[in-house]
């Protein structure tokens, strides 16, 4: 009998070192999930706190007497594309040019009077971008850079942002050597 009761206690003790092993995997899966969560909880907070700061910018844009395209206001940002020929008539208007390619493709040809910083130099070059409040055309080979160069210009509140569509490969204006 004694024996059958130490064989009892023994599967006991194992059953419950089991179940002790499989509570403690439990809790490592909760408690990676829970930093998960928060993780995604932070992010979605910075989305929308950025969300909202591109709406206040978009309202008093609008509330100073300024014009947002729908598409602007659809997409949430603060910058527009340009044309060729919007890009051309905004040159000869004044308006400032912030080539954001590589020194290696700007070797071929830059917009006159352009400023060189390329686009992964600019977060670092921030201040050298004029803040005049003229019109900046911004462009790169194909417009995908200069895109995200106009966001996040846009979101270090700068204005009059217009990006070149189809870059400098559909610029058919002026072209010097830098």
């Amino acid at each position: 009998m004694e024996t059958i009761a130490l064989a009892v206690a023994a599967l006991a003790c194992v059953v419950a070192l089991i179940a002790w092993a499989r509570a403690g995997a439990q809790k490592a899966r909760i408690d990676e999930l829970e930093r998960d969560m928060q993780r995604r909880t932070e992010n979605a907070g910075g989305d929308v706190r950025r969300e909202l700061a591109t709406l206040q910018q978009m309202l008093a844009v609008v509330a100073s007497g300024g014009h947002l395209t729908r598409e602007q206001v659809l997409e949430g940002r603060l910058w527009s594309d340009a044309s060729t020929q919007q890009a051309l008539t905004l040159v000869a208007g004044g308006a400032r040019v912030l080539d954001v390619r590589t020194p290696s493709e700007t070797a071929g040809g830059v917009i006159p009077g352009a400023l060189l910083i390329p686009v992964d130099q600019l977060e670092a070059r921030l201040a050298e971008v004029p803040r005049d409040g003229q019109a900046l055309l911004v462009c790169c080979a194909g417009g995908a850079r200069s895109a995200a160069a106009c966001e996040f210009l846009s979101s270090q509140g700068l204005s009059q942002l217009f990006n070149l569509e189809g870059g400098m490969n559909s610029w058919s204006g002026p072209r010097v050597r830098p």
